[in-house]
């Protein structure tokens, strides 16, 4: 693509991502500073048709963008967007604050991410191999319920009231049989058997079954990335989802966890941004949407991807430097959040 051909991309792209309506050729010759003439403008937006980089919603109407033609501009003339750039520093700032668990962290990125771009964040909770029991704690809260607490190398935190009517002394052997044998074995270890060793036959037997489930039960939660999300709103309020049925199915897509952790942590696999635009979606119904996702993760092994998810016609210049900014303030935080 010719230098002409690609200022009328780069216009076409910005202003139909301000508008949602075409661009015509009378505004590209006015306001690209190209000193050429409308009829040359439409002349090459029908070369750039045939192409494939423009499409013309209407025989009258001016032209959009295709899903190749917001790829051309994303791989090849996007800048960075440098008023996201200065969001860093408040952006970091907010995410060292305390939190009770790494949940908390992920879910507080969202919200920063979706509010600076207004469009839908999703993150996926950390993957790490070997995730081990750090903490377990089990405290009467009343007669014959027991508040059990478990904490995981990756920093999640899992917490279930446990029906099981023991004593005070009897609740101490069973929480130090369990620190002895179960600390700092993995979730595999967990789900394998491992709770049996600890609790043999006794008076012991029915709250350390219940302590049995409730670890195994946190053991398979936790080896699995959960989806948190935030800012579905924005879908609602895109011109190109307020009369279509396809809203529908892309909100049911992203409430769907198992699908949209897949294609979060596919698409988020590197460091830097990638870009998944329209047609490139393996799923149907997001076809309509882009996604924008990158990789985060911490000294101690645990990774996770996260990204923002919105129409075709989303602001790639702020998405892609936000979604950047964001894993990357993610990242510090949870080196400060799980030391090595």
């Amino acid at each position: 693509m010719d230098q002409r051909k690609q200022q009328i991309l780069r216009v076409v792209v910005r202003k139909y991502v301000a508008t949602a309506e075409p661009v015509s050729s009378d505004y590209i010759s006015s306001s690209s500073g190209l000193g050429v003439k409308s009829a040359t403008v439409r002349n090459e937006m029908a070369v750039m048709s045939e192409m494939g980089y423009l499409l013309q919603p209407h025989t009258s109407a001016g032209r959009i963008p295709s899903d190749l033609g917001y790829r051309y501009y994303v791989d090849r003339l996007m800048p960075r967007d440098p008023q996201a750039v200065r969001q860093l520093p408040e952006m970091e700032g907010g995410l060292m604050r305390e939190h009770t668990a790494v949940d908390d962290l992920i879910a507080a990125t969202c919200r920063m991410l979706s509010a600076v771009t207004h469009l839908t964040a999703l993150a996926t909770t950390p993957l790490a191999s070997g995730i081990k029991l750090k903490y377990l704690d089990l405290q009467e809260v009343s007669g014959g319920r027991i508040l059990a607490l478990s904490v995981w190398s990756n920093g999640q935190a899992r917490q279930a009231v446990l029906e099981a009517p023991v004593s005070g002394a009897l609740l101490g052997q069973v929480r130090k049989a369990v620190c002895a044998g179960l600390l700092e074995r993995t979730s595999e270890d967990i789900l394998n058997g491992a709770c049996s060793a600890v609790f043999p036959p006794g008076p012991a037997t029915l709250l350390g079954n219940r302590v049995r489930e409730f670890l195994e039960h946190a053991a398979r939660d936790v080896s699995l990335p959960e989806v948190i999300v935030d800012g579905t709103g924005y879908f609602v309020r895109q011109p190109e989802f307020r009369e279509r049925p396809g809203l529908e199915l892309v909100l049911s897509v992203l409430e769907d966890e198992r699908t949209m952790g897949q294609l979060l942590l596919a698409a988020g696999a590197g460091e830097r941004p990638q870009v998944v635009i329209g047609g490139e979606n393996p799923i149907e119904v997001m076809r309509s949407c882009s996604l924008v996702a990158a990789s985060y993760g911490s000294a101690t092994g645990v990774r996770g991807s996260i990204g923002v998810c919105g129409p075709t016609r989303m602001d790639y210049d702020r998405s892609v430097s936000a979604v950047g900014l964001a894993a990357r303030a993610l990242s510090s935080a949870l080196d400060a959040f799980l030391p090595a």
